[in-house]
C-alpha cells in the first residue's frame, strides 16, 4: 500500500513538470517555450492617436521611465505639452528615437529627474520643457542642436553634452555649459 502511494505521488510530480503552454512571468511578459513576447505596461501613460501617430499626453511613471517607441502599432512621435509636468517620482527618462517633438513644459517641475538623453531625431523642444528640474545634472543630445526655446532649462543646473561634429553646438545654447561627449 505504501509503495503504491509513493509511486502515485512520484507519478504526479513527474507529470507536472512538462511545458503545457504559455507561462506568465508575472510582469505582463508572456513566455512560450523559446519564444518571448514582451508587452510594455502602458498604464503609466495617457496618449492620443491620430493618423497612425501617437502623442504622449500624460506620464505618471516613477524611477526610470521608458517611453515606448510604438503604441497600438502607431509611432510615438511627440511628448505633449505638460505631459510629465511635476512628476516628482521620475529620476530618469529614456526617450525613443521615434520622438520628434518635446512640448512646452513637458518635463517642467520634475524635481527628481537627474539625467535625460535627447535622441538625434528630436527637431523641437518647447519652452520651459525642463524648467524647474532642480536636480537635472546631465542632458545628452545625440543630434543637431534643436532651435532654442525660452526657459528650456530654467533653474536646471544641467550640463549639456553633445556629439562632436553635429550642427549648432559651436555656439552657446540655452545659457548652459556645453561639453562634447567623449
Amino acid at each position: 500500500m505504501k509503495a503504491l502511494l509513493i509511486i502515485s505521488i512520484c507519478g504526479l510530480l513527474i507529470s507536472g513538470c512538462g511545458n503545457k503552454g504559455p507561462v506568465s512571468s508575472g510582469s505582463g511578459d508572456k513566455v512560450d517555450g523559446s519564444e518571448e513576447e514582451i508587452k510594455q505596461d502602458l498604464s503609466d501613460f495617457e496618449y492620443s492617436v491620430e493618423a497612425d501617430l501617437v502623442s504622449i499626453t500624460k506620464g505618471k511613471g516613477a524611477g526610470q521611465v521608458i517611453i515606448p517607441a510604438e503604441i497600438e502599432e502607431a509611432q510615438v512621435y511627440e511628448i505633449a505639452n505638460n505631459a510629465f509636468f511635476r512628476n516628482i517620482q521620475m529620476t530618469s527618462v529614456i526617450i525613443p528615437d521615434s520622438i520628434k517633438v518635446i512640448g512646452n513644459s513637458a518635463f517642467a517641475g520634475c524635481i527628481g529627474l537627474t539625467s535625460v538623453t535627447i535622441p538625434a531625431n528630436v527637431a523641437s523642444i518647447g519652452s520651459s520643457a525642463f524648467s524647474g528640474c532642480i536636480n537635472l545634472k546631465e542632458v545628452k543630445f545625440l543630434g543637431d542642436a534643436p532651435p532654442e526655446a525660452k526657459y528650456m532649462f530654467k533653474d536646471a543646473p544641467a550640463t549639456l553634452y553633445y556629439v562632436p561634429g553635429n550642427k549648432g553646438w559651436d555656439k552657446p545654447y540655452a545659457g548652459k555649459t556645453r561639453k562634447p561627449i567623449q
